[in-house]
């Protein structure tokens, strides 16, 4: 198993503020925030809107990306389903990918040095 992975989650917007604070709670020394539109099972059918680049229901939502050490992964997706849950329909999705290598671009570490 890879010493490192890639977390990403998609969740609620209104959601987002909860989950970042807790996974900064935690020590995660950095993580990238942006904003997706979610298409299909995903989307609440209370808060959709019909689109009209896409043609379909769709809903604003964040996508939340970091990496880090594998052993602590399970801790970070049990955080953020915690975290991002409502009960309701289109709260969201979390997957784990394994990284091969990550290097720091200004001080050239490797790793989880590269993380720090």
């Amino acid at each position: 198993m890879s010493e490192l992975v890639e977390i990403r989650a998609i969740v609620r917007r209104e959601m987002l503020d909860r989950v970042v604070h807790g996974l900064k709670e935690t020590g995660l020394p950095r993580l990238s925030v942006g904003c997706v539109r979610a298409i299909g099972a995903g989307v609440d059918p209370v808060l959709a809107s019909i689109s009209c680049e896409a043609g379909s229901e769709v809903i604003d939502k964040a996508m939340i990306q970091f990496l880090c050490a594998n052993e602590r992964s399970a801790m970070f997706v049990e955080l953020i389903q915690r975290t991002a849950h409502t009960g309701r329909r289109g709260d969201g999705i979390v997957w784990v990918h394994p990284v091969g290598d990550v290097i720091n671009i200004r001080s050239g570490e490797r790793g989880l040095e590269a993380l720090a």
